[in-house]
This record gives structure tokens, sequence and C-alpha cells, in this order.
């Protein structure tokens, strides 16, 4: 006799699935119950035009809008200055100052009051620049092969960098409070690709180079006297010379997130599954100490500042701490689309829409 177990097995597994789904449906709801409300006057709508780039640095936020109008804005909302450039332009800001390139054409900006303080006219195309404490750089193209030319914050220049044959510059910035300068560079035309970060006292001499044939390098800081560069596997600090001091393994982890106020700054990583904008688990990285939190909701972005971690979905913001505690949910009075960047005083610059609001975010 042949028993057909087949309609016992489907109802025991739709039986099951009801569960899991209800248990599911409960805990989501335990979520949103539990899910404090930011209130509505937290949050104000920025009066700009149709906006091509935003950034953040210290208790400002710069935006370009499509049209050519480059504006400053305060954490409420209000426009401290703004300024007319080519509708083409690009801009970098750094708590030293505001570069704006066009062609060939590189303006050096005082960034709290939008005064142009220096200017330099280059050989070729700028594909971008940086102002630092003392200099200001700019990446000429073509893209591959670039030369860096170094001018001091008046645009005078005081080096031209012309080493790069065979290579493509990756990034470059300066050590904030000191007059030194770095600059990533790939090589990939070997078998394996070689990244190379050089160190120059800008108008003397290179002072240090560093060599990673066993990963990808894709973000250089300064941290603690430190270089901090990290890659595909490791974490690795070096001193000015180039050589190694330290190094800790993140291989499966990406870097996404770093408090850049702070000359020891929190970094968060996320599993490299989770780096497409379904986050979950994070792990906080300072020194060589890491805690892990786990986000009560799948987040779309993460931003950090001091000791404090924010992990955006489209409605909602967990807030938990490197310091220990809990993680905590909060309700957003608008939905967001992305936050591009979190202020010094704790508010997040968040797109809705075609739209800019001002957050006030709470702390841990």
């Amino acid at each position: 006799m042949r028993i057909d177990i087949t309609r016992p097995l489907n109802r025991l597994t739709a039986l099951l699935l009801a569960v899991i789904i209800t248990a599911l449906a409960f805990l989501a709801a335990l979520i949103a119950e539990n899910a404090r409300d930011i209130p509505l006057d937290s949050a104000v709508r920025v009066n700009v035009g149709m906006i091509r780039d935003v950034q953040v640095q210290g208790d400002r936020i710069y935006c370009l809008e499509n049209g050519g109008t480059l504006r400053c804005i305060d954490e409420s909302g209000k426009f401290v200055w703004n300024v007319s450039v080519d509708p083409n332009a690009g801009f970098r800001v750094s708590n030293r100052g505001l570069a704006v390139w066009s062609g060939s054409r590189l303006s050096i900006f005082d960034r709290n009051t939008g005064v142009v303080i220096g200017s330099y006219s280059a050989q070729g195309e700028i594909l971008s620049a940086i102002v630092g404490d003392v200099y200001a750089a700019a990446v000429l193209g073509p893209e591959h092969e670039s030369n860096v030319v170094l001018t001091d914050r008046y645009g005078s220049v005081i080096d031209t960098l012309t080493e790069f044959k065979g290579v493509t510059v990756l990034d470059c910035g300066f050590f904030e409070g000191r007059e030194l300068f770095w600059i990533m560079t790939l090589d990939a035309t070997g078998s394996l690709p070689t990244c190379r970060i050089k160190t120059y006292k800008p108008g003397k001499k290179e002072t240090g180079s560093i060599i990673d044939m066993e990963q990808v390098l894709y973000s250089v800081m300064f941290r603690s006297s430190f270089i901090c560069a990290v890659g595909t596997d490791y974490l690795r600090e070096y001193d000015y010379t180039g050589a190694e001091k330290s190094s800790q393994m993140v291989t499966g982890f990406y870097l996404t997130a770093l408090d850049q106020n702070s000359e020891d700054p929190l970094m968060l990583f996320v599993p490299n599954s989770q780096n497409a904008g379904e986050i979950s688990d994070v792990r906080c990285l300072r020194g060589s100490s890491f805690r892990s939190l786990h986000m009560p909701v799948k987040c779309t972005g993460l931003q950090c500042y001091g000791d404090t971690v924010y992990g955006f979905s489209q409605t909602q913001v967990a807030v938990g701490s490197y310091s220990g505690g809990g993680v905590k949910l909060y309700n957003l009075p608008v939905a967001v689309n992305e936050v591009l960047g979190v202020t010094e005083n704790r508010v997040a610059v968040a797109s809705s829409g075609s739209s800019i609001y001002l957050i006030n975010l709470p702390e841990e």
C-alpha cells in the first residue's frame, strides 16, 4: 500500500510559514511601537533650487545648485553667503578652506565668508582640488598619468609633481595642522594592482613612501599622528617615513562612515554583503578596539559623530554608541531618500524627494 505523505507535509509547512510571518509582523509592530518620534518642528526645509552637490563641514552645509550658485547654509537653514560659479564647476570643502574649479581655473575661498582669497590658472583641465592649512593642491588631467600642482593658499605655485607615469591618482589631501601632503595612486599595469601612498613636504622633498601589493586601498586618513590606510583586507598605520606601525585585518568588511572631525576617528565597517544598502550589523572601530552594534531596522546609510552611531532607513533612525548601551529607535519627521552628512551639532542633512531637510538628531 502506498502512503501519500505530501499533503500532511504541505499543511505542516504552511503552518510553520504562518507562524513565522506572524512572529515577524509582531516583531515589526513591537519595534514600531517602541520607536520614539522626533518632533516635526525639528525638520527644516532648506530653500534651495535643484542641487547638484551637497557637502557638510563643521556646522555649515554647502550646496551647489544646477544653475551655478554655491550657497553656504547654517544649521538652522539660514543662508550665510552665496556666490555665482560656473554651472559645471566642482568643489571640495575642508575645515581649512573651499576649493572651486572649472576647466583650468581654480578659486580658493574662505569657507566662512565666501571671499576668494586666491586663484590659479593651470596648463590643463583641473580634475579635483583641496585646500589645507598652508597649501592647496590641484590634480590636472588626464585621469590617468595626472600631474599634481601644489600652491600656497593664494594660488602661487610651490611645486609640481609629475612622477605619476603609468599610474592613476586615486585621492590626495593634507594632514591637518601640518604642512604635509599625501597622495594615493594605483598601478594596474602588472599582474597584481599596486597601491602607493607618498607624503611630501611641499617645495622641499618627498618624506615617505608606502607600498601595498596585498590589497587595494580605498581610504586614507590622519589618525593620532599616523597615516591610516584602509584596504580590502587590512587597516594599517604608518609613520611619515612609510614604516608600518600596526595592522588589523578587516577582510569581509567595508569602511562606510567615519568621524572626519576627530584626530582619532570612530570608523564604521559593515559586512560586504550588506554594503549595498541593507545594513543591520555595524563594526565600530577606534584605535585597536572595536564594538559590534546590531541595528533594529535595515539601514540604507550610516553616519557617526564622536561616539554616536546613526543608522538611517527611509522613515527611522537607529541611535547607538561606541561607549556602550543599547540602540534606540526614532521615527523621522519626514521620509528621507539619503542622508548626506551630519553637522558637528548633530543636525542631519537629508534629501527627501527633490528637497533638502535639516533634522535635529537625538544623542545616544
